[in-house]
């Protein structure tokens, strides 16, 4: 699914802006959020691999647009989905890793509390 990001050409035609250090200064006046040269300029330059919710909020608060001003995502054509499933064989996980596992050490080992047994003692555990 391809992510066409146009900030810069978009920044350039619509508010003239052509530094970095001018979108920072809009963003602070308007939007009253602070973010780092480096950051902004990252954003005008490149294609970010993600960018956070915030970020998008101060960016079209202080330029008074939409994301879809400068941003569209575009799906995949039915043959490219169909390509994609031959090439990988299945699905797979976006990030890290799926464990599928029924065992009862996997839980035990896990820093995440089991909900069934929220507030049990591990003897009282063993008794349910």
């Amino acid at each position: 699914m391809p992510v066409i990001w146009n900030l810069k050409k978009w920044l350039v035609l619509e508010h003239n802006i052509y530094r970095p250090v001018d979108l920072q200064k809009l963003i602070e006046e308007k939007a009253g959020v602070k973010l780092s040269l480096q950051a902004v300029s990252s954003l005008i330059n490149n294609e970010p691999s993600g960018v956070r919710f915030k970020t998008i909020e101060a960016l079209c608060n202080a330029l008074d647009c939409k994301l879809s001003d400068f941003c569209d995502v575009i799906p995949h054509s039915p043959q490219e989905k169909k390509q994609r499933l031959e090439e990988v064989g299945q699905a797979q996980p976006l990030y890290g890793h799926l464990q599928e596992s029924t065992d009862n050490t996997d839980k035990e080992d896990s820093i995440f509390p089991d909900p069934n047994h929220y507030g049990q003692s591990n003897n009282e555990r063993e008794i349910s």
